[in-house]
């Protein structure tokens, strides 16, 4: 199995003592996109923070949903991602923060990013949807319960099941990277009911009607199988669909183009994606 350059490093460098000092490691040398702070009305009428990071161009906005298990994450760690693809595909990206578990279970992360969603469609304008892992799982979910119309939806490698003896699965259990022991935590978390609806497992959905999608995953996974069969459920239900495995990545590279090349090329994908499929 190949790795991408940096790998190793990335592994080694995956704890930090506080989310601050690994968004500034991440972060640095990213390309930065004029952005301003804003607030948006959560789904239980509490404040959220969120980002606009300006594309300068007039095609839409990309309601960008971060990672983290729906347990961790944050609007400054997700910055390569959100601000690359601002960048290079001329669409806004609006980044979203939402309420965490397990303090804030499902669906309460949910109706946090259906509240955003509504607050960008009063504005007007063309929006699009995407996340990355459980952000991806959130965007999909906001997609499936929405009556808003969306132009596409850039998900890259979500947490689409909840079959934890996939392929995938099986030959990463322990990693390197994300090991099946942590994803079955972070379910505990954030449906501690055990419902494992299709709005928490979307493989379970019907998926007829939604958006032009992109999907990317990571070669190096334990989500990697679901990702294959939500990019067969989404085409099999006819929705456009477009599908890549990075090779030899790790779950969460998106965002650590200053060791993986290959972040940057998913995040030239994305923009493409945006710019050409969705414009």
């Amino acid at each position: 199995m190949r790795y991408a350059e940096g790998i190793e490093q990335v592994i080694a460098l995956g704890d930090f003592p506080t989310p601050e000092e690994a968004a500034a490691y991440w972060n640095e040398g990213v390309a930065k996109a004029p952005f301003e702070d804003l607030s948006y009305t959560g789904g239980a009428g509490q404040p959220q923070a969120a980002r606009l990071y300006r594309g300068g161009g007039d095609a839409g906005t990309l309601l960008y949903i971060h990672g983290g298990g729906w347990a961790g994450g944050s609007i400054a760690l997700h910055e390569p991602s959100a601000a690359g693809m601002a960048l290079e595909s001329g669409w806004d990206v609006l980044s979203i923060s939402y309420r965490l578990a397990p303090a804030h279970p499902y669906p309460a992360g949910l109706e946090d990013c259906r509240a955003a969603l509504a607050w960008l469609a009063a504005k007007g304008g063309r929006i699009a949807i995407g996340g990355a892992s459980a952000g991806a799982n959130l965007a999909l979910a906001t997609a499936l319960s929405t009556t808003h119309e969306l132009a596409g939806m850039v998900l890259f490698y979500g947490v689409f099941g909840d079959d934890f003896d996939t392929e995938s699965y099986c030959a990463h259990a322990e990693g390197p990277g994300l090991t099946r022991a942590r994803m079955r935590d972070l379910f505990a978390m954030y449906d501690p009911d055990a419902l494992r609806d299709e709005l928490i497992a979307p493989l379970k959905a019907d998926l007829r009607g939604l958006p032009p999608a992109l999907l990317v995953a990571a070669e190096v996974d334990v989500l990697l199988s679901e990702n294959s069969a939500m990019a067969q459920a989404l085409s099999g239900a006819g929705v456009p669909t477009t599908w890549h495995v990075e090779p030899g990545v790790t779950h969460g590279f998106i965002n650590r183009g200053r060791l993986v090349p290959a972040a940057n090329a998913c995040i030239s994908k994305a923009a493409n994606f945006l710019k050409e499929t969705l414009t």
